[in-house]
């Protein structure tokens, strides 16, 4: 990778021999309390071994989940979705460091092998609810429908 990261978002591009990274951080302890965020997105390219920048996340991730949504059956298009994780911290009393957990996705189209521009996506869940994402599990039909998303949070799946 060019940036090193771990806790991001990952997902092979269908079809492609690719394979794209985003956000990610670290909770090493050389960082702040707090650990550390990226906003920055990578591609890989099995065939010629390389790595390559794609525009950043809108707002830092670690700790969020990605997959893709699409194939070859609908024109090419398809979308890298990246759901969750944490993003800025504080601290209260400027002692102890309180994380941001995100619940919303941003989303970023490629369209036959061009990658677009990240759309921010609403919610995943009400507001005064804090789910924590989990587990999740998309699956998508032969025709080109969208998909249906599971997120597993404790004992509970929601859709």
């Amino acid at each position: 990778m060019i940036s090193d990261r771990g806790s991001f978002a990952c997902a092979v591009v269908p079809n492609s021999n690719r394979i794209i990274a985003a956000g990610g951080g670290s909770r090493h302890t050389l960082f702040a309390a707090a650990g550390s965020r990226m906003s920055s997105v990578e591609m890989y390219d099995i065939g010629t071994n390389e790595w390559t920048a794609l525009d950043g996340l809108p707002m830092f991730r670690a700790g969020c989940v990605g997959f893709m949504v699409g194939n070859e059956g609908n024109g090419g298009d398809k979308e890298f979705w990246v759901m969750g994780g944490y993003g800025e911290s504080r601290t209260v009393l400027g002692v102890f460091p309180i994380d941001e957990y995100y619940s919303d996705a941003v989303m970023m189209e490629l369209k036959n092998g061009v990658v677009g521009k990240w759309r921010e996506l609403d919610d995943m869940w009400e507001a005064g609810e804090r789910r924590k994402l989990g587990r999740i599990a998309v699956i998508d039909d032969d025709n080109g429908s969208f998909p249906s998303v599971f997120m597993h949070d404790k004992s509970d799946i929601f859709r």
